[in-house]
């Protein structure tokens, strides 16, 4: 049996979402080959609760679970995590100080696509479309000319380390504008302020399928909020998917070109999910790449699993083998 710490939770607002993704993967993986552990992440302790709910701790200095009949020796991690410390190369730090096989990308790979400003410079670099943008510093002056002048209004004001789309907002005026600043450096001491490009939105799974990096396919997401925004994602009756997006062909092996690209150029592992922004003419715009999707009953990326046939018990057992593998 290969022993497997699912690492769930996280400190971010994405927490209980995180959960569900996780307990999810939990009855995704075949029982007879691998022993799994829930682990919750919470601040910083690691939890292991046991059927009669006892509460026990990892121990970081040996990343092993002293529980009341032995003491779990670990062969792999599942990272589960969406955001802190699970998505910004935090973890995966620690995961590689300790030479503990983990699954997802690397910390170089996850801190850099978690940043919002730095991913855009790298995926800008790949020749990926990018919206215009102007960084901020938090100590830094407020050049408001400036952002009018490479944004314009409406712009989206966000916080360049957070993830689902916590504190992104959409200013209107300039009022707004400087509000939405604040907000944004109360969550994070980078903000990146981003010209608003009207479309439709679209994602792309992608995932390394027997050695070869395979867009799974592109889904539409249509919400009734006026953008994506934390409520759109988590509350329900805002959104719907539709898997395929009904686009035309060569919209759709467009935007797995560039998904399959950024995978590949980030040196991701495991599954990620990239998302576009569509223009009336068809361009898509990159918004964003998320190192550990949602992958709960009714996400985006176990739906894309499911529509190109691939079992999902299969797939996830595949993601473990490959973090042993890669170690």
């Amino acid at each position: 049996m290969i022993t497997v710490a699912i690492f769930a939770g996280g400190n971010s607002g994405e927490h209980e979402i995180s959960l569900k993704t996780g307990h999810n993967i939990q009855e995704m993986l075949d029982k007879t080959i691998f022993d799994t552990y829930f682990i919750v992440v919470k601040g910083v302790n690691w939890s292991f609760t046991n059927q009669n709910g006892e509460v026990f701790l990892i121990n970081k200095d040996s990343f092993t679970l002293a529980t009341e009949q032995k003491i779990v020796h670990f062969d792999v991690v599942f990272n589960a995590i969406h955001g802190d410390p699970g998505e910004n190369g935090k973890l995966q730090s620690y995961f590689e100080m300790m030479n503990i096989p983990y699954t997802g990308c690397d910390s170089f790979c996850s801190a850099l696509t978690f940043n919002k400003y730095f991913c855009n410079i790298a995926v800008e670099k790949f020749g990926v479309p990018i919206a215009p943008s102007v960084h901020f510093f938090k100590d830094e002056k407020i050049d408001f000319d400036q952002i009018i002048a490479t944004c314009g209004l409406p712009c989206f004001v966000k916080p360049c380390n957070s993830g689902s789309s916590v504190g992104v907002n959409k200013a209107h005026n300039l009022e707004e504008l400087k509000d939405f600043i604040n907000i944004a450096f109360d969550i994070d001491d980078q903000i990146i302020i981003e010209q608003f490009i009207p479309g439709r939105e679209l994602t792309c799974g992608v995932a390394k399928l027997k050695g070869d990096v395979k867009a799974l396919a592109v889904s539409e997401i249509l919400s009734s909020k006026e953008f994506y925004d934390f409520e759109a994602k988590y509350t329900p009756g805002f959104l719907e998917v539709v898997t395929p997006a009904k686009i035309d062909l060569d919209l759709e092996n467009i935007i797995k070109q560039y998904s399959e690209l950024i995978f590949k150029r980030f040196g991701c592992k495991g599954v990620v999910r990239v998302d576009f922004i569509v223009t009336s003419d068809n361009i898509p715009y990159f918004l964003e790449v998320n190192t550990i999707p949602g992958q709960t009953a009714v996400s985006l990326v176990p739906r894309q699993i499911k529509y190109n046939n691939i079992d999902l018990q299969e797939f996830y057992g595949a993601l473990v083998f490959e973090a042993i593998n890669k170690q």
